[in-house]
């Protein structure tokens, strides 16, 4: 709505709106949707480039009218680039604590994509990083976030649009003439810093860059609308309930062993969809309770529902430090999770890589089903099958600006 009340030239499709908008508005609204259920895919622990990437990348294809293969281009760009400077400038445990920032390197992803679909020499890409890399956002996820002493949280993590938002825009710019810090990632006094990391290798940077792919090797697809940090206990959860039959009725309590960031989701009676998403508990009574993932487990109805709160009550986090030792040396995320039925037993299951993971993929048919099952929201059977056969052929898409109206509610 706010998106729509700013006006404008009609540029670029706001995806599940009802109306065309300037294309760096555009950028922001659709990153930020992307991310609105915490259902996007991620990059191992540290943020969800996608939901800057493509965005950017559609907006700028749909004013320009450029092709599919363009805009794919674009977006293998926007991961191989930005997911190497995200990981680069990763800071140690001990600074993760303090400051870090999502959005902040998300920014290079998104300005990567922009420049790449829009055809950029490499003087202007160097301007728009320049002026991409002066611009991001603070790295603020720590305190606007994460800080879950003041309830319920105000933003899935840290917003994904503003690093769509301003990578788009640091494009358009550099395409105008506006000139950027060339050597933006240099130095002692470089990005790295400026993101408030405290320390930075280069050659993560590089490393296999033109034959290792991020899309392929870094990035999860999510099986459950919540933090990615859940989702190895809810893979436990979902297994024993379909091994047993189990519902919530025949439970006495769920323990779940893991590492250190999901004992911060052990938190009760959420507010609304955000603060839902970060509640371990009441993650965990969705699935008991056979809802699949999505809006619906964010309803007012969900939100509100006494047998819901109540019998999140008996779901208990402790921490591993074996897995809280793994999730920092080895990129893994894992967990542990024992059940006490009512009648006695104890069922557990353990999870060493959650679903979705590069190294525990998702098949195809389970991405389509996920997208159908959202796009359902917002578009008719047949517009939802029309997108699905198009995605799948997106290389041979023409021109962009035809294909993005589909998107529009209906």
């Amino acid at each position: 709505k706010p998106i729509e009340q700013m006006g404008g030239s009609e540029e670029a499709t706001l995806v599940g709106g009802r109306c065309k908008v300037p294309t760096i508005q555009a950028a922001f609204a659709n990153g930020t949707n992307a991310n609105a259920l915490d259902y996007d895919e991620v990059l191992f622990g540290i943020g969800h480039p996608g939901s800057s990437i493509i965005p950017s990348a559609l907006a700028v294809a749909e004013w320009k009218g450029l092709s599919g293969k363009t805009v794919l281009n674009a977006i293998l760009a926007g991961y191989d680039v930005g997911n190497r400077i995200g990981i680069g400038i990763q800071p140690t445990p001990e600074r993760l604590q303090h400051v870090w920032g999502v959005g902040t390197w998300q920014t290079f992803s998104s300005v990567v994509a922009a420049s790449k679909a829009l055809d950029f020499d490499l003087e202007t890409t160097l301007n728009a990083y320049g002026v991409a890399g002066g611009t991001a956002p603070l790295p603020n996820t720590q305190k606007w976030g994460w800080d879950l002493s003041e309830r319920p949280l105000h933003w899935v993590k840290e917003p994904t649009g503003w690093p769509a938002w301003t990578g788009t825009t640091a494009a358009i710019l550099a395409a105008n003439g506006f000139v950027g810090n060339k050597y933006i990632l240099d130095g002692h006094n470089g990005f790295w810093i400026m993101a408030g990391s405290d320390k930075c290798d280069y050659d993560v940077m590089t490393r296999g860059l033109g034959s290792e792919y991020e899309v392929l090797t870094n990035i999860a697809i999510k099986p459950y609308s919540a933090c990615r940090w859940q989702h190895p206990t809810l893979d436990c959860v979902t297994m024993l309930k379909d091994e047993h039959d189990l519902s919530p009725e025949d439970i006495k309590e769920v323990n779940i062993h893991s590492f250190a960031w999901v004992k911060t989701h052990e938190l009760y009676g959420p507010a609304d969809m955000v603060d839902a998403a970060f509640c371990i508990p009441y993650t965990v009574t969705q699935v008991l309770m056979g809802e699949p993932p999505g809006l619906g487990w964010y309803t007012d109805e969900k939100l509100e529902s006494e047998e819901i709160l109540n019998f999140s009550k008996k779901v208990k986090v402790t921490v591993d430090e074996e897995m809280d030792k793994a999730y920092f040396a080895e990129d893994r995320l894992s967990a542990r999770v024992e059940i006490t039925t009512n009648a006695g037993d104890t069922l557990e299951k353990y999870v060493k890589i959650p679903l979705g993971d590069p190294r525990n993929p998702l098949s195809k048919a389970e991405i389509e089903a996920k997208f159908r099952s959202q796009a359902a929201h917002c578009l008719d059977a047949e517009t939802v099958d029309t997108v699905v056969d198009k995605i799948f052929d997106f290389e041979n898409i023409e021109d962009i600006s035809a294909f993005m109206p589909m998107l529009i509610a209906r």
